[in-house]
């Protein structure tokens, strides 16, 4: 039985981060897996520690094994130095992200990756012919990045619509999709990015000017947390998992406009909805990171799934008083 310790799974702001669970758990209830949610540390063998830092320094202190991340911290830099990680694993939603910390020396505990799946029977094909316009989707980029790609698609006579992240509940963003014949996506770097992977399942090809390095964003206080040697870092990406059935990735704005050429004559002929069901599924990324406990921790499918749990006590993020905070900061940033 998974034991899956989730601040995330409190709220019910739609985030990348609740994305991250909530997306897992439909998995595992497709394969039938066993799990319990904010339950005490020790109620099972296979602990999850998805985005609690007092989660992990208490496991710490127990000496719990546990899979940790990704919604912990964003740099290594920011880990108390004195968290024992021993006994812990650290997965990151991709290999670029898990290779950063890497880069810049990150040899506390093990590291690994698992991306979220993508929920395919909620973001479904959309209908090709009712698809008669491109959608730009942008994200925290300089704005004359913006600028260039409206004048382009201007001056081709080229209908379109801009979506900007942080900006849109997401019925509006399923509603455009469902009349977008392509994306044009003018991101910052994604240690996933499950927006991008949903309107893919929904089998929407992207024209992805893709970053140069992780400073590649317009500057604001998320982009303090990086120092100058990471935002130079260039091994990164704003649609990591990707191929040639998804659309074209391209560094170079010259190449924009022919890019778009060839998007406006070819839309119809990718199929990024296949990549995400071959790669992403929910039931396959279940299964993924179930088989992270096996690799580390010897705790096999079989003996997970015949567990149930030890005790009936609860962690902190089942209690009513954390329930009824996060009920109050939702409607907080709602009123906002």
């Amino acid at each position: 039985m998974l034991n899956i310790i989730s601040k995330s799974y409190v709220s019910n702001k739609i985030s990348g981060p609740k994305k991250v669970v909530d997306n897992l758990i439909k998995g595992l209830e497709k394969i039938n897996y066993p799990y319990c949610i904010n339950k005490s540390l020790d109620s099972t063998s296979q602990l999850w520690i998805h985005d609690d830092k007092k989660a992990l320094k208490k496991a710490s202190e127990l000496n719990i094994k546990a899979v940790v991340g990704p919604n912990l911290y964003i740099t290594p830099r920011e880990i108390p130095k004195e968290l024992n990680l021993d006994n812990v694993v650290y997965i990151h939603p991709s290999k670029w992200a898990m290779d950063f910390w890497k880069d810049f020396g990150f040899d506390r505990c093990k590291l690994d990756y698992w991306p979220t799946g993508i929920d395919t029977d909620f973001f479904k094909e959309r209908d090709k012919d009712n698809a008669n316009e491109v959608l730009v989707y942008f994200k925290e980029r300089y704005p004359e990045e913006l600028d260039y790609v409206e004048k382009i698609l201007e001056e081709k006579n080229i209908k379109y619509e801009i979506i900007h992240y942080g900006n849109y509940k997401e019925k509006d963003y399923i509603d455009k999709l469902n009349k977008t014949k392509y994306i044009i996506w003018v991101g910052r770097q994604e240690s996933q990015g499950i927006a991008l992977q949903e309107a893919m399942s929904m089998n929407i090809p992207i024209l992805v000017w893709d970053v140069k390095n992780i400073g590649h964003w317009v500057n604001s206080k998320k982009h303090k947390i990086f120092n100058k040697d990471e935002l130079s870092y260039e091994n990164t990406s704003s649609a990591y998992f990707f191929n040639e059935d998804c659309g074209i990735k391209t560094k170079i704005k010259t190449e924009i406009p022919e890019k778009i050429n060839y998007m406006e004559s070819e839309w119809k002929s990718f199929s990024p909805r296949k990549f995400i069901i071959d790669n992403l599924n929910l039931e396959k990324q279940a299964k993924e990171l179930l088989l992270l406990y096996q690799k580390y921790f010897n705790i096999f499918f079989e003996d997970g799934s015949a567990e149930s749990s030890k005790n009936t006590k609860k962690w902190e993020n089942d209690k009513i008083i954390f329930k009824l905070k996060t009920k109050i900061k939702d409607l907080i940033k709602r009123l906002v």
